[in-house]
């Protein structure tokens, strides 16, 4: 074993050690080197698609305000139309019941006219019942003076045929 080991020894010398060192260390400098120039790479790329998401990011920001601003401008316009609606429903409460109240009076205004028309209606009757009444009284007087004329003219006129007067 020696033997082989010795053999080896000679035909392997420092020099030959150094530059088969040297030639791994540089491999492995050029293996770092392509690394690190991938991970500058990759960087670059994260750096950049964190640009991009900033961007994103920034416009969903600016969005969200504009939405929230509408949403408070939807909020004021709901309050708005609410008031809006409140008020027209007084008003239109208001409104019905001046109408109803107008009907009234001038269901009452009607009530009251037919109720005198009415009064005028029954005192007109009286007054025409008592005048019958009254002319009934009195008609029976004449009627039975004009009776006691007409026997009066019919015996005179009897009496005239018959001569005797």
């Amino acid at each position: 074993m020696d033997n082989i080991m010795n053999k080896i020894v000679e035909k392997i010398s420092a020099q030959d050690i150094i530059k088969a060192n040297s030639q791994a260390e540089a491999k492995e400098a050029e293996r770092i080197k392509l690394e690190a120039e991938q991970y500058r790479l990759q960087l670059q790329e994260l750096k950049a698609n964190s640009e991009e998401y900033k961007k994103y990011l920034e416009e969903m920001r600016n969005d969200a305000k504009e939405y929230k601003a509408q949403l408070e401008g939807m909020r004021q316009d709901t309050k708005e139309y609410r008031q809006k609606l409140e008020e027209s429903d007084t008003k239109i409460h208001d409104v019905g019941v001046q109408v109803y109240r107008n009907v009234q009076a001038i269901v009452e205004k009607g009530q009251q006219k037919d109720k005198e028309e009415f009064k005028e209606l029954a005192n007109k009757l009286e007054a025409i019942q008592v005048a019958v009444e009254t002319k009934n009284n009195a008609l029976m007087p004449l009627t039975i003076i004009t009776m006691i004329l007409v026997i009066a003219d019919i015996v005179i006129n009897v009496l005239r045929v018959l001569g005797i007067l």
